[in-house]
């Protein structure tokens, strides 16, 4: 479960990263990423196993509280998403788009420090 936690944090971070470069690139990342019902419903798949994988390597972690609450809040979101509904979420990825630069480079702060925070609990 480290390693698929080690991945998840990767990813975050360099997204992170590039919101933090290139606020731009991230922007249109998300945009595209978020066009079909089927990026919705891998996105809702990814956090289930998210948060199957920091539940379950919560114990040998540095932080297993922490890492525990997280995968419950993963998994929460995964179960919240199909209620709010692809049309409302899309609605919330169009308004977060429209937010200047430096709100999505805070956007990316957060996202890099999040995930070098999962790569670091599980290291």
């Amino acid at each position: 479960m480290s390693v698929i936690v080690t991945l998840f944090g990767a990813a975050i971070a360099a997204l992170g990263i590039l919101g933090l470069m290139r606020p731009g690139g991230l922007v249109h990342f998300v945009s595209v990423a978020w066009q079909t019902r089927v990026a919705f419903h891998f996105a809702i798949m990814l956090r289930l196993i998210l948060g199957v994988a920091l539940i379950g390597a919560a114990s040998g972690s540095r932080f297993p509280d922490a890492l525990g609450i997280l995968g419950v809040i993963s998994l929460v979101a995964a179960l919240v998403a199909p209620g709010l509904g692809f049309k409302r979420l899309r609605t919330f990825v169009q308004w977060w788009a429209a937010r200047p630069p430096e709100f999505i480079r805070v956007w990316g702060l957060v996202a890099a420090v999040f995930g070098v925070f999962l790569v670091y609990a599980v290291s």
